[in-house]
């Protein structure tokens, strides 16, 4: 494993994506179902491996001038880093970006993602006596009944492992008479392969750590930034919420809740379009973050492996080089 890091890599394409559409209809809902079944059939685990795919730049990447090295000169934390600028489609800084890390709440990202696409924000849910039992204490009550939406709100906001959870069981019960949570977390892993992010790996839906060895879920810098990137590219409405310091969540009762976001740097960063932490034994610190660099520039930058404090710091670091960087070419 090569521990130095590697900085402006000529343009990189990343693992071909496929659209994956928002199930409304019972029909095309019908036919993903179909498919999360069969699935369910398949063994799991085995190795995996990550596939790009190689092709000739647009003539808007091919336009695009060289980016002036301004990251030789910095220092991170972090064990593993990637900065991916989306419309150059190239990446602009890589440490370890390929080795597989313990995602800690990341993972919320995929959570969230899969009940997006597979449930309709209006559909109301009970939480369950088993979300909150989770970790942590987001304020939720067992009984208390929540739109779909909010508790994705919940999640990705102020990390909310109770909300993560009820996400994960409701929209499961919907893919069969097994344990609903389970074939959520089948789901998940069955998404992160159709959209080709082959390190990501899925145990829970919350990311808390299983045990003192088993991380709830691992994925390299690389694929984080990359569905990080398919969010906010196909489905930004779902990491806007992420951009405040914090927001009210109401249940279907009226009453609110207050969500703070875990992402401390939230207002440090110039034209934050969404983010989502990490924090567990194992994992340390992670942060994943996407933030217009201008001209409806987005850059992606993933750090994972740091502390609880320096993941802040490391990601304003990379988001500095990056300002430099492209103001060099203005």
């Amino acid at each position: 494993m090569n521990d130095e890091p590697t900085y402006i890599i000529d343009t990189i394409q990343k693992p071909a994506t496929n659209r994956f559409p928002i199930f409304m209809q019972l029909g095309i809902l019908g036919l993903i179902l179909f498919t999360l079944f069969g699935a369910l059939f398949l063994p799991q685990g085995g190795e995996q491996t990550n596939v790009t795919t190689t092709a000739a730049p647009t003539p808007q990447q091919a336009s695009l001038p060289a980016v002036p090295q301004k990251f030789d000169d910095i220092t991170i934390v972090a064990t593993a880093a990637y900065v991916w600028d989306v419309r150059a489609q190239r990446a602009l800084f890589s440490k370890n970006a390929d080795e597989p890390l313990p995602l800690a709440s990341i993972t919320k990202l995929m959570t969230a993602l899969l009940a997006y696409e597979l449930i309709s924000d209006d559909t109301k849910t009970t939480i369950s006596d088993n979300a909150i039992r989770q970790e942590g204490n987001s304020g939720l009550s067992t009984g208390e009944r929540m739109g779909i939406k909010q508790l994705r709100q919940l999640a990705l906001v102020s990390s909310s492992n109770d909300a993560a959870y009820a996400l994960g069981a409701s929209v499961g019960e919907l893919l069969g008479d097994q344990d609903p949570t389970s074939q959520f977390i089948r789901g998940m892993n069955i998404r992160a392969e159709e959209l080709k992010l082959n390190s990501l790996q899925f145990w829970n839906t919350t990311g808390l750590d299983i045990s003192a060895t088993q991380p709830g879920a691992v994925g390299s810098a690389r694929d984080v930034s990359f569905l990080m990137e398919y969010i906010v590219t196909r489905y930004p409405e779902v990491i806007v919420p992420t951009q405040e310091t914090s927001t009210r969540i109401y249940n279907t009762a009226g009453a609110f809740h207050e969500a703070s976001n875990t992402n401390e740097a939230v207002m440090k960063i110039p034209n934050m379009i969404g983010s989502k932490t990490g924090f567990t034994d194992l994992a340390g610190g992670n942060l994943t973050i996407a933030f217009d660099a201008g001209f409806d520039r987005p850059i992606i930058v993933t750090v994972l492996g740091s502390t609880r404090d320096e993941r802040f710091t490391d990601v304003l670091t990379l988001v500095q080089a990056v300002q430099r960087s492209l103001g060099e070419n203005k």
